[in-house]
């Protein structure tokens, strides 16, 4: 008899062998040994029997944003065996009945995508915007701002809100900060390093203030490459509105990334708490041709750039 259950962190060597199907090269058990998890389970189980055959993978939090508390699920590893399809959705449908809760897909598969949009789901972004290298640093700029990657110093600099978000990063080696201070306010940034074969690249999840980051936003990238050693940043559009940074430009995802919230618009929802932090990968669209162009024009630059 095939029926629905919940699924929590001492069921990992139970789901393991599906989510290794999926991808067997990231660190799945991230995800069940997160300590974000705002709810007592992290996804739902299909099982016939004593045996899964389905399994939807979610992450819980509950973050303060513009003075209120927030609950979000994050859906990752909607997957089901071939011969179950025919339940898919008895996995989704439970979370149609969450209050007051903001759903967010960060990395929707194709087939997932019509279904969620039939259920409410909206984009939330679809487009990347690829910060360039820039040709030496703002002088002035740097006079007047202070950029600093130093955890301790960053930790004392933080309002309530924003060293939350820091004690829930932190323990996660792929996740940086950087704090860009003027004396009157600051932006604090995360962002992660990811490696891959054909273009390794800096990946923002999170800015603070938009404002500062715009202002600062050559010295910013100049600091993210020196740190990482990659030669591009990106972000997602939603994550710097309508400003116009110098140097970049946008690219279409793939597959947009879908929410369903009724209190939060797109660009009140970051990258955080997701798929995205705890399993280290990027959607940079699969135009590798245009990507390669790009990586050898700045790899002359990446290469002979004073590190000092």
């Amino acid at each position: 008899m095939v029926s629905l259950q919940k699924v929590d962190r001492s069921m990992y060597e139970e789901v393991s062998p599906l989510l290794f199907n999926l991808n067997a090269q990231v660190n799945w058990r991230n995800i069940f040994d997160c300590n974000w998890q705002a709810e007592d389970y992290c996804g739902y189980g299909l099982f016939d029997g004593n045996e899964i055959v389905g399994f939807l993978g979610l992450i819980f939090s509950r973050r303060a944003i513009a003075n209120r508390v927030e609950n979000f699920c994050n859906i990752h590893s909607w997957i089901v065996k071939p011969q179950y399809r025919d339940r898919s959705l008895s996995l989704i449908l439970p979370l149609l009945k969450l209050k007051d809760c903001t759903l967010t897909d960060l990395s929707p598969a194709p087939r997932a995508i019509e279904i969620l949009q039939r259920l409410g789901f909206k984009r939330l972004d679809s487009k990347l915007r690829v910060l360039l290298p820039v040709s030496g640093r703002n002088k002035n700029a740097i006079e007047i701002v202070h950029l600093s990657q130093e955890k301790s110093h960053i930790a004392k600099r933080l309002s309530k809100q924003d060293f939350s978000l820091f004690q829930d990063h932190i323990s996660y080696s792929n996740c940086n900060h950087l704090l860009i201070d003027n004396d009157k306010n600051y932006c604090y940034v995360i962002y992660t390093i990811v490696k891959q074969a054909f273009l390794s690249h800096c990946y923002i999840q999170y800015i603070s203030n938009i404002q500062i980051f715009s202002q600062y936003s050559g010295a910013i990238r100049s600091e993210i490459m020196r740190h990482s050693r990659t030669p591009l940043v990106v972000v997602d559009s939603r994550l710097i509105a309508s400003f116009k940074l110098p140097f970049s430009y946008d690219l279409l995802f793939s597959f947009p990334k879908l929410y369903k919230s009724s209190s939060l618009n797109p660009d009140r929802i970051d990258n955080l708490y997701s798929e995205l932090i705890l399993l280290n990968f990027s959607l940079i669209p699969n135009n590798l041709q245009e990507l390669r162009g790009l990586w050898h024009e700045t790899k002359y630059w990446h290469s002979t750039r004073n590190d000092s």
